[in-house]
């Protein structure tokens, strides 16, 4: 089985939503049927069987006030109960479809995350460290590059997604090595680090996920490297696969290379999930 577990029904950005919205406006909105339709399409061509729709968290208006920074709050206008209501109809109707949520951490939101994750219909709720106070690892306009050096952000990065994996909010932590996204290689410190970090990650009993996504960005690579990759395995910790896809054209991008490379690190089987429990799969192979 292959699957595609980090999907988003439209870009990121008010004026990248305004400059494609006619694609899913014609087939009446990025939650309607027709176009949601267009990303299950997509994963069956590609030899796909399942898909997660991972909306982040910052576009629901319920998450408005959790972080102060201005972006976050433009980019807040949806209802997630709409969101889920719309998932939940395309899986009834049949497509292979989870409803999920990539949801920030945010050390000072813990409870707020709870509630909001407490009694919806999520099947997988990823992981993701992109902030770290008010300066984003991966945005460029707030970028923590800017105020720290490369040492420090690695090392309170590490810090965070750590103290995530331990929260027991989430079922997998995205994209593990997600500094790295503009080039910034980890240093030293933070490469000697890794087999600690790794093992605190196994120890809280979360997956990770291999995530093609880097290859669309500036770094050029899987997340995570196949190194750490190999390092995750031989923890044992589960694994989900996905391409972090904000069209329907990106669902699945680069998987011949990122099912290689999970067989080269030594994993033969994915995680599955459903309300929120993971079953372990075999990989198939790409087609």
């Amino acid at each position: 089985m292959l699957t595609d577990y980090h999907l988003h029904l439209q870009p990121d950005g008010v004026a990248a939503r305004a400059e494609h919205a006619a694609e899913w406006d014609r087939v009446g909105g990025h939650l309607s049927a027709d176009w949601i339709g267009r990303y299950t399409a997509r994963a069956r061509a590609r030899g796909v069987s399942e898909i997660a729709v991972t909306e982040h968290v910052h576009r629901f208006a319920e998450a408005r006030d959790w972080h102060p920074n201005p972006w976050w709050r433009a980019e807040a206008t949806e209802d997630v109960d709409t969101y889920c209501a719309a998932l939940a109809r395309a899986k009834a109707d049949g497509a292979p479809i989870l409803i999920g949520v990539e949801m920030d951490w945010l050390p000072d939101r813990g409870d707020e995350i709870a509630r909001f994750l407490q009694d919806r219909p999520f099947d997988i709720v990823l992981g993701s460290v992109h902030w770290l106070a008010d300066r984003a690892v991966d945005h460029p306009d707030y970028l923590a590059w800017d105020a720290l050096d490369p040492e420090q952000v690695w090392e309170r990065y590490l810090d965070e997604l750590v103290a995530a994996a331990g929260s027991g909010l989430f079922d997998v932590m995205a994209h593990i090595d997600l500094p790295k996204v503009f080039g910034h290689a980890p240093p030293s410190s933070a490469r000697e680090r890794w087999p600690q970090v790794i093992a605190q990650i196994a120890d809280a009993g979360v997956a990770v996920e291999c995530s093609s996504a880097g290859f669309r960005k500036p770094v050029g690579e899987l997340y995570p490297e196949t190194g750490l990759l190999a390092l995750c395995a031989a923890a044992g910790i589960p694994v989900t696969l996905s391409s972090d896809a904000h069209r329907p054209e990106d669902v699945a991008f680069g998987y011949p290379t990122a099912v290689s490379a999970l067989r080269g690190a030594g994993y033969t089987h994915l995680t599955r999930f459903s309300a929120r429990t993971g079953t372990q799969v075999a990989i198939a192979d790409w087609r």
